[in-house]
């Protein structure tokens, strides 16, 4: 009996103590997930700031391109109207290439227009995707305009080769 009465004075005296690591195991616990949420949570603010900076960074990227892209194209536009000049002095008819020309050059200005709206982008969506999505379908139409200008440039040349030109 005194061997049960001792242990019941060990498990009397102890219990508290187990209570209390108890206790501190859950406040650790707590405090362990409130840490990983933390970090959870600071990757992902980490992540969509680089994901907005590499969209940022692709959409100057794209603005440098294409403004370039109409630069040479209006270097070409004025080489064209020196041929065109010369044409008329001699004596050529020049008004459907005159025509192409000034076409090209709408497109052009239109083409600038285009890439100042998708270089002013609001590029601040909720993923990476939307981001590039948005900077696709805006690009989209100055490519295009560029493309029609190009199409007016080529048929303003041929024009110019033809049998009223004096070549």
């Amino acid at each position: 009996m005194s061997s049960a009465l001792l242990m019941f004075a060990v498990f009397a005296l102890t219990s508290p103590v187990f209570a209390e690591e108890r206790a501190s195991t859950t406040e650790r616990r707590e405090e362990i997930r409130q840490n990983i949420e933390q970090r959870k949570a600071s990757s992902t603010e980490r992540r969509t700031d680089m994901q907005i900076d590499i969209a940022k960074r692709k959409v100057e990227n794209v603005t440098r391109v294409i403004l370039a892209t109409i630069e040479r194209l209006e270097k070409i536009i004025l080489r064209i109207e020196s041929r065109i000049a010369k044409i008329q002095e001699r004596g050529g008819n020049t008004t459907e290439a005159e025509g192409y020309v000034a076409a090209a050059k709408e497109n052009l200005a239109d083409a600038k227009v285009a890439v100042a709206a998708f270089a002013n982008l609001d590029l601040s969506g909720s993923t990476a995707r939307e981001n590039f999505e948005t900077v696709r379908a805006a690009v989209a139409e100055a490519k295009e305009h560029i493309r029609v200008a190009h199409k007016n440039l080529m048929m303003a040349v041929r024009s110019l080769k033809g049998p009223n030109t004096g070549n």
